[in-house]
């Protein structure tokens, strides 16, 4: 009897721990509060469970997990420009390990695929930074390479062989690639150094996600969201990690009347008046099996969707549904049936349901967050 006891406490507290480690949660960059918002998504619920709201530094932006979900890194572009590191406890809550100065203010943070180096580009500084992570988790100050680009540097991110890096000019309407060592964290410019992304105006290159598996021709196919022309530019990684640009597809709802926009002022000021709306796109994300791609523009309020082609990486746009207020950041989790959406403008969170045969986004609750949420990251532990 005592032996069926302690094997069902046994197996009591195997399933509570399993049920621990596959939890998901959800932490949000509010730039006004200075804030890192904190929420468990249960699944099995369709709805977020607040953890708590950890202090970061005003204009606390993009974030970035490391591959063992064990640290959380958010960029501050307050001055001293820094990156704010925390341990994630098991909880979810946030504890603060330490900050690094940074060489400028960091749009963008990323990881290599190991997590040893923090990629980060600055929008205002026209340069990224690669800095060692120290084996506690800390950002070392002194950078390994600053690497000055041209006009506004906007997203860094290395390609999934860790072999590659690119950067998005949004000032210059270029994509930088570059060989990554991974051993010592510096690049080098691969040849040619960079591709342009243009058509008949400005576009601004912005965001750019990769697809998570190479096409049925074997290609892997990386998309750029352009901020000024309102499309999604598809394209091919080659074998020596350059790019060749495939075809660009309109991400901006026909049914808004818009024109295209304008690169915002460095110092905080509005654009002038125009005769419609600009367009303003931010962010993109892909589902992890690869079939179904969003992207998000503020001026309009709107969350898009499209259906990714399998055999050649192709995009078609599904629908645009109104989101949060000047929606900036979203993102995906690791089964593909949820997203979770932000707006610079809005005091809410959205929670939507992915459908797996279609891609069709289902609002399924909005929670309260912090003033100028605009990022996103989850971590699956």
């Amino acid at each position: 009897m005592k032996k069926r006891l302690y094997a069902g406490a046994l197996l009591s507290i195997m399933t509570l721990a399993a049920a621990a480690q596959a939890q998901s949660l959800v932490y949000v960059s509010n730039a006004e509060s200075g804030t890192v918002t904190g929420y468990q998504l249960d699944k099995a619920n369709k709805t977020l469970i607040p953890i708590g709201t950890f202090p970061a530094g005003d204009n606390a932006m993009s974030s970035v997990v490391s591959p063992d979900n064990k640290m959380l890194y958010v960029s501050v572009r307050s001055k001293p420009y820094h990156v704010v590191a925390y341990h994630i406890q098991p909880d979810g809550k946030l504890e603060k390990a330490g900050q690094t100065t940074l060489p400028e203010s960091m749009a963008y943070l990323s990881l290599d695929k190991q997590g040893k180096f923090l990629l980060s580009a600055s929008y205002g500084g026209d340069l990224f930074s690669i800095n060692r992570i120290g084996s506690n988790g800390l950002v070392e100050e002194k950078p390994v390479q600053v690497v000055h680009t041209g006009k506004r540097a906007h997203a860094i991110q290395v390609d999934p062989t860790n072999h590659y890096l690119y950067v998005t000019l949004l000032g210059a309407d270029q994509l930088l690639q570059y060989h990554f060592d991974a051993v010592t964290g510096k690049v080098t410019p691969n040849d040619p150094p960079f591709i342009n992304i243009q058509d008949e105006a400005a576009t601004g290159p912005r965001h750019f996600v990769m697809a998570p598996q190479p096409d049925r021709q074997g290609k892997r196919n990386m998309y750029v969201l352009t901020e000024m022309a309102g499309n999604i530019t598809r394209l091919t990684l080659n074998k020596d990690g350059t790019a060749t640009e495939a075809e660009a597809v309109s991400s901006v709802s026909p049914d808004e009347d818009m024109q295209r926009g304008e690169a915002q002022p460095l110092n905080g000021d509005k654009l002038p008046p125009s005769n419609k709306p600009r367009i303003w796109q931010a962010d993109i994300h892909i589902t992890p099996n690869g079939r179904f791609l969003y992207s998000t523009e503020r001026t309009s309020s709107t969350l898009t969707s499209f259906s990714v082609d399998t055999s050649d990486g192709h995009l078609t746009r599904l629908a645009s549904i109104k989101t949060e207020q000047q929606p900036r950041g979203f993102a995906i989790d690791n089964s593909g049936r949820f997203l979770v959406e932000s707006g610079q403008k809005s005091d809410r969170l959205s929670l939507y349901t992915i459908n797996d045969s279609t891609g069709a986004l289902t609002l399924v609750g909005r929670y309260p967050t912090g003033k100028g949420a605009n990022w996103i990251s989850l971590v699956e532990q």
